[in-house]
């Protein structure tokens, strides 16, 4: 109860009153969907009230005015639910967190359970992968990536310096992507040691 107590305390100083109760309401309704759909705990305690950077992802996004948005890993479709494209698919392996995202997120949007090799859409405008593909090695994520940059127009990915606190395995700058994309944004969207890449694929 005292670190709790420590915790919100330490939240009040950092974001103020109204943001830290919102994180805490926020933090509080993803547990109660946690235990009833049974996805991964990370899930639960890093709602969009906490991880900002999701609006500015979205932001980018809608730059590109896309007609098919894909993000693999989509955990929540927190991310996708701010897009606004006439086609959106969320792909996460965790099928407790699809079926979070399909009761919780507008019928626009399809959600299926699965991860790069598992996207069926023949043409995409924009495909989305942040965060996860950092425990995968480099040649892993190439072989992943590769086959898609034939269907997709533009990829948004994130690059995490190797001198910040990370629970991740890898840092991918995605300069095996040279000769193939180009970089036409780079912004680090208030996160401290990553920055978020808009990158073209050369057709």
């Amino acid at each position: 109860m005292i670190d709790r107590a420590r915790r919100l305390f330490a939240g009040y100083r950092r974001w103020g009153l109204a943001r830290s109760a919102r994180i805490f309401v926020d933090k509080s309704a993803l547990k109660v969907a946690q235990r009833v759909f049974g996805f991964a705990e990370w899930h639960a305690i890093a709602p969009t009230s906490l991880r900002t950077y999701r609006v500015g992802l979205a932001a980018m996004a809608n730059e590109v005015k896309a007609n098919v948005v894909v993000e693999v890993g989509c955990g929540l479709g927190a991310i996708l639910a701010r897009i606004n494209a006439p086609t959106r698919v969320g792909y996460d392996v965790d099928d407790g967190v699809i079926r979070a995202a399909r009761a919780l997120r507008s019928r626009a949007i399809t959600f299926r359970v699965g991860s790069f090799p598992d996207v069926v859409e023949p043409s995409i405008d924009l495909l989305i992968a942040v965060n996860w593909p950092h425990d995968f090695p480099p040649d892993q994520l190439d072989s992943w990536l590769t086959p898609l940059l034939q269907r997709a127009r533009y990829l948004l990915v994130d690059i995490i310096a190797p001198s910040g606190p990370s629970p991740y395995r890898y840092f991918h700058d995605f300069a095996f992507l040279s000769g193939r994309a180009t970089c036409v944004r780079r912004e680090p969207l208030g996160e401290e040691h990553r920055e978020f890449l808009l990158l073209k694929v050369i057709q």
